[in-house]
């Protein structure tokens, strides 16, 4: 192992904190700085740099998909098409971070999600670094899957996936590396005088966005309170994606809650940066996703704080949940079964808070951010030896 301090960049898609950027985060302020200097390049400013910024960490603001930064999964292919207009300015972009890769020199790119790496695949003719693609969701049914097989094949030294789940997709590739996301343990960790007495809430924390399912949840909550009226609901986030179908989404869930006569029963608090402070104040954590998930973030930072999860079946929910031992599990899209979950654990204490404790105690040995850091330095160690 070389004793010398290896230069590390990571290229970001999202400018906001979401579950990918939030591994960036944990990655660039937990690598051992002794070791590995860290460099993250964001399209432009947001939370992610802001946190980037006052962890000390090298950032480079850069707009380097142009027009492409708006393409996601519910764009169209006219949309694709208008995005080609901005192929001069990425190429442009390509050549300064090529020298600035060469220059430093950067050892070793780790580019998360579909456009960081796209982008990779187009520096890596002018940078002699290697580079790693996190994949941080399923892109088997996307339009640009033949495109990414073709690249990601040939372009990246590794792929590196957050589940078994995402790995499936990958099932017939050599170069595929599982390391599962992890939590931090002392940030995210039970209060003593949690949940004691005041009123029942339960709570559903993420981005909004149509696929994670918030109307699945408002219509869950419509149905428990007609049997329970004093419980409370929380919809922690905010829109963080400026992709194409996610303007909006709040103020449609806003008036969702109203006409299920829920104003007053349910809270949208925006997006929070005191995430751990709000799951202590939670008895359930809800996450419904209509679509599979590939990790679920939310999930294990909810039992680390010792709260029983509701989870949606399928990806690597069922991985993350046990059923019945630290949380339970649910037909994607089911809101009467996803009601039924909520009122089952709401009375049952007993059962709520011992499904609380063996969540605590899963989370420690599979999901502690520590471990999930110490393998990525391996994993570097063994790109650069």
């Amino acid at each position: 192992m070389s004793g010398r301090v290896h230069q590390i960049l990571h290229i970001s898609t999202g400018a906001e904190l979401g579950g990918a950027e939030r591994v960036v985060l944990d990655l660039a302020r937990g690598l051992n700085r002794e070791r590995f200097h860290v460099h993250v390049l964001v399209p432009r400013l947001g939370r992610l740099a802001e946190a980037l910024h006052a962890a000390g960490i090298s950032t480079l603001v850069v707009g380097y998909w142009g027009r492409g930064h708006r393409l996601g999964r519910y764009s169209s292919w006219r949309e694709y098409a208008s995005a080609l207009r901005s192929l001069p300015h990425v190429a442009r972009t390509i050549r300064a971070l090529a020298r600035f890769v060469n220059e430093t020199p950067i050892e070793l790119v780790h580019a998360h999600g579909i456009k960081a790496q796209a982008f990779s695949a187009g520096l890596a003719p002018f940078v002699r670094a290697r580079i790693i693609w996190h994949v941080h969701d399923f892109l088997r049914h996307r339009k640009f899957w033949w495109g990414f097989q073709a690249l990601g094949r040939r372009i990246p030294d590794l792929l590196l996936v957050p589940s078994r789940a995402v790995a499936r997709e990958f099932a017939n590739w050599e170069n595929v590396l599982v390391i599962p996301n992890g939590v931090d343990l002392r940030h995210f960790s039970p209060s003593p005088s949690q949940r004691a007495g005041g009123p029942r809430r339960v709570g559903m924390i993420g981005a909004l966005a149509p696929w994670k399912g918030h109307e699945v949840f408002l219509q869950a909550a419509e149905r428990v309170s007609r049997v329970l009226p004093d419980v409370e609901f929380l919809v922690v986030g905010d829109e963080i994606y400026d992709t194409t179908g996610h303007q909006g989404f709040r103020r449609r869930l806003e008036q969702e809650a109203v006409r299920r006569g829920l104003a007053w029963r349910v809270r949208f608090t925006g997006f929070r940066a005191d995430i751990a402070a709000i799951l202590r104040e939670l008895n359930i954590v809800v996450h419904c996703s209509l679509d599979p998930e590939p990790f679920g973030r939310v999930l294990i930072e909810a039992m680390a704080c010792g709260v029983p999860v509701i989870a949606t079946r399928g990806g690597a929910t069922e991985e993350i949940v046990r059923e019945g031992e630290t949380g339970l599990l649910v037909p994607p899209g089911d809101a009467e079964r996803l009601a039924e979950a909520i009122l089952a654990l709401l009375r049952d204490r007993q059962r709520s808070t011992q499904m609380g404790r063996s969540a605590r105690a899963w989370v420690e040995g599979a999901f502690d951010v520590r471990a999930q850091i110490r393998r990525i330095e391996e994993l570097y160690d063994s790109l650069l030896c």
